[in-house]
């Protein structure tokens, strides 16, 4: 018979685990919003986006313009994909290496975060992320203003996102093992199952909290680059304010949204400056989702 205390501490801990699935729910997934066109007709346009960029991969060294009008003409058939709803790592992943090769770097680093954003972790994608950024001089390289959550945050990046939501999951099965085993052996007495139970709890709620604080911060701060030359950076949301700072940036400077308003985004670039930006001379991961949704 089951005795009160492993009972009620059982019960306790299950509890944990709910909220630990519940924050770990928080990680974002692939996403496949409602194309605004019928599956057929995308998938003709994907596959003729592909078929311009394996052929203009075959042209890069003999025809490097050819080769550059066929990667325009790819990364327009994947964003005519986007347009129509339709928004996974895989096509953003795509979209990127077009306008890598297109030299449009600020939109290709837009359309890699974007595909961060939808599958974090994909080593795919950070190295090719990495590439294009690699392309930009940066603008600052070290941060002045560190938010809260990203001081949170800074604790546990030496490991990665993927294998925490990986372990969160695991921890949880095992949670869910333990405590049938416990109701068929009748909780044999030899057994420590509180033990178990409290230690496994544990790491995933850890785990799990973890996981809910990187998507929140996703959430609340997504991560955004400039797509255009000689953007003014404004004191205020509107072509009146005077400018933040003396220089304009270029596009591919990247930074954290921190605010937003209509026709405008407030940013955060790496060395700690903040000021004013038109949302049309920038992207920021999730928004295109968000408006195509």
């Amino acid at each position: 018979m089951t005795s009160p205390r492993i009972r009620m501490s059982a019960g306790s801990l299950l509890v944990c685990t709910m909220l630990a699935l519940a924050i770990t729910a928080m990680a974002p997934a692939q996403v496949l919003s409602k194309p605004h066109v019928d599956s057929a007709t995308n998938l003709a346009i994907a596959t003729e986006a592909q078929s311009k960029f394996d052929a203009a991969m075959e042209l890069v060294v003999t025809d490097s313009e050819k080769a550059r009008e066929l990667f325009r003409e790819s990364a327009a058939k994947y964003q005519l994909v986007v347009e129509s709803g339709i928004s996974n790592s895989d096509l953003y992943f795509n979209l990127g290496n077009a306008l890598v090769q297109s030299d449009d770097v600020g939109q290709a680093i837009g359309a890699y975060l974007e595909a961060q954003r939808l599958s974090p972790g994909d080593v795919r994608i950070a190295v090719n992320l990495a590439h294009a950024r690699s392309l930009v001089a940066a603008h600052g390289t070290t941060s002045t203003e560190i938010q809260p959550l990203d001081r949170v945050a800074a604790f546990w990046k030496w490991v990665g996102y993927p294998t925490r939501v990986f372990a969160a999951s695991i921890s949880w099965t095992i949670i869910w093992a333990i405590v049938a085993a416990g109701i068929l052996c009748g909780w044999i007495p030899r057994v420590p199952w509180r033990i178990l139970l409290i230690t496994s709890s544990a790491v995933c709620l850890v785990l799990s909290i973890t996981v809910g604080v990187d998507t929140l911060r996703r959430e609340l701060n997504p991560p955004g680059v400039l797509v255009n030359d000689q953007v003014v950076v404004r004191k205020g949301n509107g072509d009146g304010f005077a400018p933040a700072f003396t220089e304009t940036l270029s596009r591919g400077a990247e930074f954290t949204m921190i605010e937003m308003r209509p026709g405008w985004y407030r940013i955060r670039l790496n060395d700690g400056q903040s000021g004013w930006v038109k949302s049309s001379d920038a992207l920021v991961a999730g928004e295109r989702t968000r408006t195509n949704g």
